[in-house]
């Protein structure tokens, strides 16, 4: 065998109640390469990543650590490996400190053998300058958001002496400025000797950063690329087996006399954000950017009353709203796609029919209150069907499903409930390039019926080619809004740097 290779995944077969996920997969991984592995929602790639983690075990194949073959029992074994792992669903101790979840298992010690508090806080902020986030290394990170979260996964992986790292998704909640930084520390990976495995579905993350690419399709290998003989086109192919359609949209137009749906008045929430002035008429699809901190999912979530806020105005339809609340929200045709599906988005043990209803339970009522399984089953059906879930049937679990179907389900239980508000935050993360265009599409088939749709997002590209003009946050204050069609990436990273 070739000895520059590390890792070396032969013929892995995995299976869930007899519905084969992965046949016979093969991956190798060289010392100081990143290499990509890609594949649309559901095509085995964190199943496989979890197979080299240990929390699965394979039906058949082998694994093999420099050259010699390991039985991975559990997570624990990967350490003795030199494997460090970042998951797409974030692992963090939320009553801990920043600086204690990154050195998490290796805190730092005095003389005397003793957790050194400071010592340990000094070494997170340096990691964390460099990453140049501006996170406090003592605060606790439960008031940290999604995006802050993944900085610490990432990082913890530098406090660990490991020889193999594995990225699900890293950039995911990264704006393109955070993205530079995380790829320079990439960069100084490689030239310290680590191997990195990198998953995404960010095709233009894959092609700058990855020396070569594996595509996975439906749990088999359907496509190996080494950097500079592939564009994106050749990628989509071989993950979805077709060329993606044009996706050049119409500009969205909206009457000047079209109600406005929500209006915000000096918005502010202290330590958040500040005299946020905005309006979104009928029909219309509007962005949010800024960088990490600039207050887009603080804003978003005080609107629908997840969180308090201090003073200002929010006017729904004409009508101020005094102390909203989730609840009332809701009866007044608001939707809510918050950035933490995990923990907020959708029941983990309750079905795919049960999720997409949870909203509209009340309807779902037939004679003497009880559910109508029926009904229900038809309402579900077609909503999964629109966001093209990719599962096994109506009743599977929701917590079973990957990432980016996961997140489809989310977003059909938002549409169940027919919003005349959609607020979105973080829309397609963790999503394949297929399921974004299939999203954008029905958002912007919403709009046209009629909904106002906000998004909260990271992601440029995404603003630009959806949204009639974008907000710009800084430091918690709109410091600018701008007609989308007048903008290019490279524009609206100026403005928001």
């Amino acid at each position: 065998m070739d000895q520059n290779i590390i890792v070396n995944m032969k013929d892995i077969t995995m299976s869930f109640s007899g519905n084969k996920v992965l046949k016979s997969v093969n991956f190798q991984l060289r010392r100081g390469e990143v290499h990509s592995l890609m594949g649309a929602n559901g095509a085995g790639k964190s199943t496989l990543v979890k197979i080299l983690n240990g929390i699965y075990h394979p039906v058949s194949g082998t694994i093999e650590i420099d050259g010699t073959p390991v039985n991975i029992k559990s997570p624990g074994d990967t350490e003795q490996y030199g494997l460090a792992f970042v998951h797409q669903e974030l692992n963090v101790c939320i009553d801990m400190t920043v600086a204690e979840n990154m050195y998490l298992g290796n805190w730092i010690t005095d003389k005397r053998g003793l957790y050194d508090r400071k010592a340990t806080s000094a070494k997170a902020k340096e990691l964390l300058d460099m990453m140049g986030v501006s996170i406090d290394p003592d605060a606790k990170v439960r008031s940290l958001r999604t995006a802050e979260k993944q900085v610490i996964e990432i990082l913890k992986t530098l406090t660990k002496d490991a020889k193999v790292v594995v990225l699900d998704e890293p950039t995911s909640s990264l704006n393109e400025k955070e993205k530079e930084n995380f790829f320079l520390i990439v960069d100084k990976m490689k030239q310290r000797g680590v191997s990195i495995i990198f998953i995404s579905h960010f095709l233009e993350d894959v092609i700058q950063i990855s020396d070569r690419v594996t595509v996975l399709k439906d749990g088999v290998n359907n496509g190996a690329f080494t950097a500079g003989s592939f564009t994106k086109d050749d990628l989509i192919t071989a993950m979805m087996g077709r060329k993606l359609e044009n996706s050049d949209y119409e500009v969205i137009q909206v009457k000047e006399d079209a109600p406005v749906v929500l209006e915000l008045k000096d918005f502010t929430s202290a330590k958040k954000f500040q005299n946020i002035n905005l309006q979104i008429q009928e029909g219309d699809i509007v962005g949010v950017c800024g960088l990490l901190g600039a207050g887009k999912t603080e804003i978003a979530r005080a609107v629908f009353g997840l969180d308090s806020y201090d003073s200002g105005d929010i006017l729904l339809f004409g009508k101020r709203m005094a102390k909203p609340r989730p609840d009332k929200m809701i009866e007044n045709k608001v939707a809510l796609l918050t950035e933490e599906r995990k923990l907020e988005g959708f029941v983990p043990l309750l079905s795919i029919r049960e999720n997409i209803t949870l909203s509209i339970i009340e309807r779902m009522r037939g004679k003497g209150r009880a559910i109508d399984r029926k009904k229900q089953q038809e309402h579900s059906q077609r909503f999964a069907e629109q966001m093209k879930v990719k599962m096994s049937g109506i009743d599977q679990s929701v917590v079973s499903l990957s990432g980016g179907n996961q997140q489809k389900v989310v977003i059909a239980k938002c549409l169940s409930s027919e919003p005349r508000l959609f607020l979105l935050d973080e829309p397609t993360r963790g999503v394949d390039v297929y399921a974004k265009s299939e999203i954008y599409k029905i958002l912007r088939n919403a709009a046209e019926a009629g909904t106002a749709i906000l998004i909260f997002s990271s992601e440029l590209e995404e603003l630009l080619e959806n949204c009639s003009k974008i907000i710009i946050l800084k430091k918690g204050s709109v410091s600018g809004i701008v007609n989308a069609v007048e903008m290019t990436k490279n524009d609206l990273m100026g403005l928001i740097g």
